[in-house]
């Protein structure tokens, strides 16, 4: 599964690797953050694809510094383009000058063959990890699972999960959760629709601004969760680290 992302094949499906959604996920994140009381300085983003959202938050934030990380050669050469200063990208699977006062990892959970060996690897990198995970199992893509197989093929998600599952894995993982909240693009960023399609952002928004948005999520589908999450260290290591 790994041979799209270095192939070419990825960004030919997807022509400049999600850019247009960095503002829109970068607004969410650093809501998670402030929600969370946490302002990092240092932050590494892992799977970062086209860089931009990190670029967009080095502009923002001159004073921080940001490595980005992706084993795509094609995400690389997106990323180097217009980078500031303050940001450094590196074509892999792990960023080098850590350790980070948060670790992103946006949209990369439900890609990697080994979505818990990845939340191993974020607590090498920091403490604080923040991410973004789509919540592709629901009551539609149980009725309709060829709705899965189309999200496998376009966008490459191999695992699928709803939030009582995520929130499981990372507990398993030895993370708190310190932030939670969903997030819907559909809904706050909407495409250009017509004729049936509007029917069914119709029903979106009728359920998104209707329902608490656990049910909605569950019942009408297309949500993300965003997430801030702690590492907890035992009281052992506590007590060996004192």
């Amino acid at each position: 599964m790994d041979a799209m992302y270095t192939d070419g094949s990825y960004l030919k499906a997807n022509p400049g690797w999600h850019k247009q959604d960095a503002a829109w996920k970068l607004s969410h994140v650093q809501r998670a953050l402030a929600q969370a009381h946490l302002t990092p300085q240092t932050v590494c983003d892992i799977g970062c694809g086209s860089g931009e959202l990190i670029k967009i938050w080095a502009r923002e934030q001159p004073h921080m510094r940001f490595v980005g990380c992706d084993i795509s050669p094609q995400a690389y050469a997106l990323c180097v383009q217009d980078a500031p200063q303050t940001v450094r990208f590196v074509q892999g699977t792990e960023p080098s000058g850590g350790p980070f006062d948060a670790a992103l990892a946006i949209d990369v959970l439900e890609h990697v063959p080994e979505p818990e060996a990845l939340l191993k690897s974020l607590q090498k990198q920091a403490d604080v990890a923040v991410l973004h995970v789509p919540l592709d199992l629901s009551f539609r893509t149980l009725i309709k699972p060829e709705f899965l197989e189309e999200e496998r093929r376009t966008v490459g998600h191999i695992h699928s999960y709803t939030a009582a599952y995520l929130k499981r894995v990372l507990r398993r993982q030895g993370y708190e959760i310190v932030s939670w909240h969903y997030t819907n693009k559909y809904v706050e960023c909407p495409p250009q629709l017509h004729g049936r399609s509007r029917i069914g952002m119709l029903i979106r928004r009728l359920a998104h601004y209707g329902l608490p948005r656990a049910w909605a999520a569950w019942w009408v589908g297309g949500y993300s969760v965003m997430t801030v999450v702690r590492r907890v260290r035992s009281v052992t290591a506590g007590k060996a680290g004192a």
